[in-house]
């Protein structure tokens, strides 16, 4: 899904050293409950994104979704948080955005931010909502923009990968989209830069 296609169907390492590979899947997975919750959940479930909804009626737009999907409601201790999987997918590309969403608060605090370089990588690596396209990715590092928005870059196979998380401002809700496509070279600066912009929630 190149830039001009995009435009046409819009709609509108730091870190600390490298874990041994059992401890950095579990280190990951700390960080997204982390993200989420700002601590445990009150009680254990699953992300399950079975119920489709209409791609128009998702929380993010901007860019064309083929699929979109919302998942079960989970508990944690900061409140009630829900999830969208939003897709497209063609021959030669592959997209994907997760957006979990504070539905219902218990109290004050919010979802902490994804700051350090370690947390970005480790965010979109075990998201739930990305893994269909970020799971198998290899060469993860993180790279900066000319604005100074971080994101991540890796390589699927014969496919280069980008991604990148948004932060709410109030701590409701945090962003994260995945972007794969068959090519030799990276994916360019100014691509990363229009799919960033592109992106947009209602609030």
């Amino acid at each position: 899904m190149r830039r001009h296609e995009l435009e046409r169907r819009e709609v509108d390492a730091d870190g600390p050293p490298a874990l041994s590979r059992v401890n950095r899947s579990v280190a990951a997975a700390f960080v997204l409950l982390a993200c989420l919750a700002g601590g445990a959940p009150a009680q254990a479930d699953d992300w399950n994104f079975n119920q489709a909804i209409p791609c128009p009626s998702a929380p993010v737009y901007g860019v064309p979704f083929s699929q979109c999907y919302v998942s079960n409601v989970r508990t944690f201790r900061i409140g009630n948080v829900q999830s969208w999987r939003l897709t497209y997918t063609d021959s030669v590309s592959e997209f994907a955005i997760g957006y979990y969403r504070l539905v219902a608060a218990h109290g004050t605090g919010g979802m902490s931010p994804v700051t350090s370089n370690s947390a970005l990588i480790d965010w979109i690596r075990t998201a739930d909502a990305l893994k269909h396209v970020s799971g198998g990715g290899t060469n993860w590092a993180v790279a900066t923009s000319p604005t100074g928005e971080r994101y991540v870059t890796f390589q699927k196979g014969s496919r280069q990968c980008i991604g990148f998380v948004r932060n709410s401002p109030a701590n409701n809700w945090t962003l994260g989209a995945t972007f794969c496509r068959e090519s030799r070279t990276p994916v360019p600066v100014q691509e990363v830069q229009f799919i960033w912009d592109a992106v947009k929630v209602r609030e």
